[in-house]
């Protein structure tokens, strides 16, 4: 190690949308540089204005090869595939740093060449198994993408026929990482399950400048909140439906859906109009991190749809923000929510039960204010970004070369 600090490099897919993966590895670089290392963040393609703009000018992010949006149709799939072949080949530029940080794949796979080149260790931290060879039932429903328009790209075609290598592919290089963390105990579980190791839990957390539950309590607006990128796995829908449900008995309410809209957006607005909800539904677009907290800390209740979802960042969000949260009683919510306590489970995947479990957050102030006082509590000690940067520094620290 240096003096004053280690030199990391941290390895991620893409930066082009504004996915919690992405704001999570722009956190891990702040808080690492706060620690006093050096860090670079490199990847295989970056659009600054799809993801986080607000955030990510603060960074300067290196690309694996050069960028050729004007060349290749379909330019992010291409650039993402011929990074993974050609990492091999340009291993060499990352010899001289002391760790790296490979967050999700195909980033272990190229930290595995680094490694087994140049003896530099690496860090692999996974939010999910790879789901090009471990799809879950909603992938296998809506389709699954790593980047847009890919569903019938020549990329995509290419690894639908070489899923074997993949396989190896990924199994080496997770094996060969010198630690393993995850988004949670859920996924702790389900990558040991998967992968035959021992795998760590990393929760990703939120930096909060709220120094206590009192300073959360304010009068809630009248509206129902939902966030998330709009993609057909986090099922938007249960969320209408259940709004539609909600309103017979709270007419003045509405429905709040914020992020950057996508083709599974018109299908959602179809969905409004057709059950006559046009006036009562509004889609706000992408919001800052400023206008985001103002939203949560109003919100009577917050929405999370996602039926299969592995972590939940939205949960954590909102329980710091004193967001009463209703979700899924499956999958990555039930590593976060103590049900009845830091927030409420509905049946999966019962829309009159979720429906019921919103009823009881508006109606019952005294159960809404206590979930809101648990969850905030439960964030401060489990899932803030400051645990979260402390496990990774002490991680980084104890394998670096």
């Amino acid at each position: 190690m240096r003096k004053g600090g280690l030199r990391i490099a941290i390895f991620h897919l893409a930066f082009i949308y504004s996915g919690g993966g992405e704001k999570l590895v722009l956190q891990e670089a702040e808080g690492l540089k706060g620690l006093g290392h050096e860090v670079e963040i490199f990847t295989s393609v970056v659009k600054r204005s799809n993801c986080f703009p607000d955030y990510i000018k603060k960074f300067q992010i290196k690309t694996f090869l050069p960028q050729i949006n004007y060349i290749v149709e379909n330019h992010e799939s291409t650039l993402i595939l011929l990074s993974c072949i050609l990492a091999p080949f340009f291993s060499v530029r990352f010899r001289k740093y002391d760790v790296i940080l490979a967050a999700n794949q195909p980033s272990p796979w190229m930290a595995f060449w680094v490694k087994n080149f140049f003896g530099v260790p690496y860090v692999t931290y996974l939010a999910q198994p790879t789901r090009i060879l471990h799809q879950r039932l909603i992938d296998k429903k809506t389709g699954l993408r790593f980047a847009k328009k890919t569903s019938g790209s020549l990329s995509t075609r290419l690894l639908g026929k070489f899923k074997p290598f993949i396989k190896w592919a990924d199994e080496v290089s997770i094996n060969n990482s010198n630690a393993v963390l995850s988004n949670g105990d859920y996924m702790k579980n389900l990558l040991e399950k998967i992968y035959k190791i021992d795998v760590v839990s990393c929760p990703a957390g939120v930096a909060s400048p709220i120094t206590g539950y009192r300073s959360l309590v304010t009068a809630r607006d009248y509206f129902l909140l939902i966030t998330n990128r709009h993609y057909g796995q986090k099922r938007f829908e249960y969320g209408i439906f259940t709004f539609s449900y909600v309103l017979h008995k709270n007419p003045n309410f509405e429905l709040l859906i914020t992020g950057e809209e996508t083709e599974y957006t018109n299908s959602l607005k179809t969905l409004v109009n057709q059950l006559g909800l046009g006036n009562k539904v509004k889609f706000l677009g992408y919001v800052s991190e400023k206008e985001l907290g103002a939203l949560y800390r109003k919100a009577s209740v917050y929405l999370y749809t996602a039926p299969e979802e592995d972590f939940g960042m939205g949960i954590i969000e909102a329980m710091a923000n004193g967001a009463p949260v209703v979700a899924w009683n499956n999958a990555g919510p039930t590593g976060i929510i103590e049900n009845g306590k830091t927030g409420l489970l509905a049946k999966p995947f019962d829309i009159a039960d979720f429906s019921h479990q919103v009823e009881r957050l508006i109606s019952d102030k005294s159960l809404s204010s206590k979930v809101c006082r648990n969850a905030f509590n439960k964030v401060k000690s489990t899932f803030s970004l400051d645990n979260h940067i402390k496990l990774l520094d002490e991680t980084l620290l104890k394998y670096a070369s």
